[in-house]
């Protein structure tokens, strides 16, 4: 099985501490095992720092800045 990219729309959001964590473990298991691209949109930032390559904040629909 091949996956291209996966889009995951604040997956946490609700979820306690242990569930979040098993929820980023998933995502990287995802990622490695089948080296396909997660698009996530968060507001926890410390998420976004943990398991993005690379982040785009926008604002109004609008890029603001991006990065490693």
């Amino acid at each position: 099985m091949s996956l291209r990219g996966v889009a995951l729309d604040e997956p946490t959001v609700g979820m306690d501490i242990q569930s979040r964590m098993a929820m980023w473990d998933m995502m990287r298991k995802i990622r490695d095992d089948f080296a396909t691209t997660i698009f996530l949109t968060t507001h926890y930032l410390e998420e976004a720092d943990q398991l993005s390559d690379a982040i785009c904040i926008m604002k109004d629909g609008k890029e603001i800045i991006q990065g490693s």
